[in-house]
Order: structure tokens, then C-alpha cells, then sequence
């Protein structure tokens, strides 16, 4: 692509050649990189502010409830003889090949499958909101607008 304010020869130029070498550059006001990097920081700031807090709570409401729930499944097994069932499954992986109808069954008379779900999606909400509240860093005390 040629440059239109230096034509070859005056045969190759057009109508759009013409207007095109009458136009000057426009003027860049002084301020606009400023302007546009304020309201950019002003934007991003007011976006955490607003994301970060309901993410840190559902967070700590989702810590709350694993501990809860991982409590209670440690005093339900404790109180059953699920803690030996668990024990004797990981003390040998090879009963899983040998017979794992008879392993399934036992598991799943001693655990209190609501607790591990409860526990499951504890978890995975409380992955989830620290990924968001990560992701979401609050600005510096340097880079905030005092209103």
C-alpha cells in the first residue's frame, strides 16, 4: 500500500487520493492519556470494591461449613466402626480388586454420605470464592482517587 501524500505520478491519483491529501493530522488534546488511565483506575477500583467483600464472606461461610462438616464426619466414623472400615480399605487398596461390591457396600453403610457432600461442596465453594478474591486484588493506597 502506498502513501497517499506521495503519489508516483500525478496520472495514478484519484478523487480519494485528493481528499486524502488535503487532510492534516488532528490535534491530541494533552490530557487524554491521563484522563483515560483515571477513569480506567476509577472503573477498576469501584469493580472490586464491589466484587471482593461477597466473595471473601461466601468464602468464610464456606470454610465455616467444612469444618463443620468435617467434624461431624470424623465423630460419626468415630462413633460407628467406619474409622476400621476406611483404616482396613486404604490399609489394603488390593480388596477393591478382590471383591469391590463387598468394600462399596461396607463404605457406604458406616459414612454419612450428606456430611461428604456438604464437605464436597464446602469445598468446592470455598475454591471458588478464593479464586475470585485472588483474581480481584485491592488496589494500593498509592493508586486510590480521593474523592
Amino acid at each position: 500500500m502506498r502513501d497517499p501524500k506521495q503519489p508516483r505520478n500525478a496520472e495514478e491519483l484519484d478523487d480519494v487520493d485528493h481528499l486524502f491529501a488535503r487532510l492534516e493530522r488532528a490535534a491530541v488534546p494533552d490530557d487524554l492519556t491521563a484522563r483515560v488511565l483515571a477513569s480506567t483506575v476509577e472503573r477498576t477500583n469501584a469493580t472490586r470494591a464491589v466484587l471482593a467483600w461477597p466473595w471473601l464472606v461466601a468464602g468464610l461461610a464456606a470454610l465455616g461449613a467444612l469444618t463443620i462438616a468435617g467434624y461431624q464426619l470424623g465423630v460419626s466414623l468415630a462413633a460407628s466402626d467406619g474409622l476400621d472400615v476406611v483404616a482396613a480399605v486404604f490399609g489394603d487398596i488390593g480388596l477393591f480388586a478382590t471383591a469391590p461390591g463387598d468394600v462399596l457396600a461396607a463404605l457406604g453403610e458406616v459414612i454419612p454420605w450428606s456430611m461428604v457432600a456438604l464437605a464436597g461442596v464446602s469445598a468446592a465453594l470455598l475454591v471458588l470464592a478464593a479464586g475470585n478474591v485472588v483474581s480481584h486484588p485491592a488496589a494500593s493506597l498509592g493508586t486510590r482517587r480521593v474523592a
